[in-house]
């Protein structure tokens, strides 16, 4: 008789014939129901003129509206404090009405003596002159009947001071709703699983292993349990990532090509460029209504279980067993790379890559070790279409370091490459990763090809003096480090001590002849993660000839400095490594006694824990806290390395400023848009005049007459500015906004009916497929000619 699916048995257990359970959804329902009413009736406006306000210095000026100031080196502090108001708990907007001459020298803040930081959560703003009020977010958690509104002036130049508004938000409710939501899905699926383990009895293997990834996916996530970032690297810039598809989807636009807020509001094309599929989960968070600070904290815990279940997938079924699995899962996870890369640096690109890259190992694995005979070879495309999608829309550099050793690997593998079977399988995988990427690769390819940006001019950029040295892959105890110190203090990366002694236990194998007892399809595999990842740990290398191969001309000039860090190449030494050590634990397992196997086991997680947990508490001990509430709080113009300005563009000039116009022009009604601006014109000379706007001009811009719906010719003026010409004799309206070309849009077209056609298929096919030719231990059976014989 068949044996029922998890999904049968779940039905079987008819949960909603159970009095308990419809009591326990009805008042669920009604939390719901009460969550849901909550998100109305939050938007009270408290207002605060001038007569709330303490006065430390200035006057009032009639002329600004205000209390003013045009002070001298002794007139600094805080020029107002709006003191004394009472406010409910919630969250709020703050706006300060104000005006100024300078750019980011004066500030505004919120603070109340008797709250901590962790009951008022803001990080204030800088003023610009270019504006008239703030708008940034404060969460305020519990009552507070002595809050006051600093205004500080730096003591130069003017400020004035106009008055205050603060608008009640209902972020508060939609965060209480999601984490409502969140406890009753929590809440439904352990009941579940204890009414399925009463009828049907899990195993406890099953148990175990659960257990066991949940313990990995919290000592992982050990910084996420403080309440604060450790802010180093990229930290920011990736922030920053976040919030441009926060502000773009707010702002109504979708897919998020240019970040609005960037730089001042002039936008950044970073996403053109740096695929941001993923980091729309964090934006969600953001878009709730949480911090910056726990958006992020959420967002990386998500990344953990996900790295954590993906490693354990893959290395399970590599090795067909689900303990090896879970030990995959922890060397993997916690690995010293893994916890640099994504808390020291703050590289989340390469953190994304980590997640993925077991996806890609075990798609090659069935590719090139599954009988071509069997039915399911069909599908074997799967897991490769969708480890290399996500690492193209996730992180290029990542996926330029694995599309070399994939060439290397289908060189070695070239027999198996041309089978007619396999041959087509790595053929899809291609179409259907570049057709699911579409929406990201068309834009992408647009900009390089037809643009001029600063990315094309690094490739005198080297990287050899940046590789490790030898000593490091052999380092037990790793703390937090600077690349540019000496070795004794230098950045804490390698392998780790446990997967290198995998590899050597893996190469006494093959030295003593021990290695003859796996197949030749588990033999051959072994080659290939040992010589990969002796590959990838000579290329992070500092004596790898990265400055002569870069001298070999202009394409590779420009691939190897955009590697930056040949210390990247761990990421690939890591999958690598852990499959060798997946590869020992496999044969401890079937060759070895109960004790070797133990002391394996053991010994591996302890020399583990001496890496990776030194490290770990390391950080947690020496990194300076980063509490960000706000965008406000990291500013607009950080943008890291600046590859994706327009070649020549000086970033540090934008500001915000009204619009610029040449000759007789004359600007009035000006209205800052999202990623564009509304202004009216008058151009009463006979000639053509132009006007330049405070936006970055990126393919894309158009201008338009709203009164003719004319398209005006709009280009990059001075420093990039987007920049239109107006024609004699103009009296009207004129909007400017970016538009993403026909073909973008042809892109994301291509990549929702490729999605949606693969999903068809699945729901169309599924139930017609036929499990795996076994042979009779149990064994997959592989066909074709083997591994091992391989090139």
């Amino acid at each position: 008789m068949k044996e029922m699916s998890n999904y049968a048995k779940i039905r079987s257990l008819h949960l909603f014939s159970r009095k308990k359970f419809r009591i326990l959804i009805v008042i669920e329902a009604v939390l719901v129901m009460l969550g849901i009413w909550g998100l109305f009736g939050k938007d009270a406006v408290y207002e605060y003129g001038l007569d709330a306000a303490s006065c430390n210095f200035g006057t009032y000026s009639q002329e600004l509206g205000g209390i003013a100031v045009y002070g001298t080196e002794e007139e600094r502090g805080n020029l107002v404090d709006f003191t004394g108001l009472v406010l409910p708990r919630g969250t709020y907007r703050v706006q300060l009405q104000y005006a100024t001459d300078s750019d980011m020298e004066n500030s505004c803040e919120v603070t109340d003596l008797r709250l901590s930081d962790q009951t008022l959560k803001t990080n204030g703003t800088l003023l610009f002159s270019g504006l008239d009020h703030t708008d940034f977010d404060m969460w305020l958690l519990r009552d507070s009947t002595d809050l006051t509104v600093h205004v500080y002036y730096s003591g130069s130049g003017m400020l004035a001071v106009r008055g205050l508004r603060i608008l009640q938000t209902n972020d508060w409710n939609r965060i209480q709703l999601f984490v409502m939501l969140c406890l009753i899905s929590i809440v439904n699926i352990v009941y579940c699983y204890v009414q399925y383990d009463r009828e049907y009895r899990i195993p406890v293997k099953n148990k175990t292993v659960t257990f066991c990834l949940g313990l990995i996916i919290l000592f992982a996530s050990l910084p996420l349990t403080l309440n604060y970032m450790m802010g180093g690297g990229d930290l920011g810039y990736h922030l920053m990532r976040v919030e441009g598809i926060k502000d773009g989807i707010l702002n109504g636009q979708f897919p998020i090509r240019i970040s609005p807020e960037w730089q001042q509001g002039y936008g950044y094309a970073s996403p053109v460029f740096y695929g941001e599929t993923v980091l729309y989960l964090a934006a969600l968070f953001r878009l709730i209504g949480f911090t910056v600070t726990t958006s992020y904290r959420l967002f990386m815990l998500a990344v953990t279980i996900a790295t954590v279940l993906i490693a354990y997938f893959c290395f399970k079924k590599i090795f067909q067993e689900a303990y090896v699995g879970v030990f995959c899962s922890m060397l993997y996870t916690l690995s010293v790379y893994r916890t640099y890369k994504t808390y020291c640096t703050g590289s989340w690109g390469e953190c994304l890559g980590v997640m993925i890259l077991p996806l890609i190992l075990y798609g090659f694995y069935r590719v090139f070790t599954q009988d071509i005979r069997e039915k399911s070879y069909k599908r074997s495309w799967v897991p490769l279409t969708a480890g290399f999608s996500l690492l193209v829309q996730s992180h290029l550099l990542t996926g330029e370091m694995v599309g070399l050793f994939t060439i290397i690997l289908c060189i070695v593998m070239w027999k198996r490459v041309f089978r007619f079977q396999t041959f087509l399988v790595l053929a899809k995988t291609v179409i259907y990763s570049v057709l699911i990427s579409a929406w990201f690769l068309v834009p992408f390819a647009d900009y390089m090809l037809t643009g001029d940006f600063t990315i094309h001019h690094v490739s005198g950029r080297t990287i050899q003096d940046r590789g490790l040295f030898p000593a490091q892959l052999l380092f037990t105890y790793f703390i937090q480090g600077n690349d540019s110190e000496p070795v004794y203090n230098s950045a804490s990366i390698g392998p780790g001590t446990a997967p290198v002694l995998a590899l050597a236990g893996l190469a006494y194998l093959f030295f003593t002849g021990k290695i003859k007892k796996f197949t030749r399809e588990e033999n051959g595999f072994a080659k290939i993660l040992a010589g990969f990842s002796l590959a990838a740990m000579l290329m992070s290398l500092n004596l790898f000839p990265w400055d002569r191969i870069q001298s070999w001309g202009d394409g590779a000039a420009t691939l190897i400095s955009s590697i930056q860090f040949p210390n990247r190449f761990l990421t690939i030494a890591n999958v690598c490594l852990t499959g060798a050590a997946g590869i020992l634990a496999k044969y401890v397992l079937e060759y070895g006694t109960r004790t070797v196997a133990r002391c394996y086991f053991c010994g591996m997680t302890f020399l583990l824990c001496i890496s990776g947990g030194y490290l770990l508490e390391n950080l947690m001990d020496t990194f300076e806290p980063v509490r960000v509430y706000n965008n406000e709080g990291m500013g607009t113009g950080y943008i890291s390395g600046a590859e994706y300005l327009p070649y020549g563009v000086d970033a540090s000039k934008f500001m915000y400023h009204d619009p610029v116009c040449s000759g007789e022009l004359k600007a009035e009604d000006y209205e800052k848009l999202s990623l564009g601006a509304r202004v009216r014109l008058t151009n009463p000379g006979e000639v053509w005049e132009r006007v330049s706007f405070a936006l970055l001009y990126y393919k894309g811009y158009r201008a338009f007459d709203e009164n003719s719906g004319q398209e005006l010719s709009c280009h990059a003026g001075e420093n990039g500015e987007v920049t239109v010409e107006i024609p004699p004799g103009f009296d009207g309206a004129l909007t400017v906004r970016f538009v993403s070309p026909w073909y973008w849009r042809a892109g994301e077209a291509v990549t929702v009916l490729s999605l949606g056609i693969m999903i068809l298929q699945r729901f169309l096919r599924k139930g017609l497929w036929q499990g795996k030719s076994t042979s009779g231990n149990g064994k997959e059976i592989l066909g074709g000619e083997t591994l091992g014989e391989a090139g």
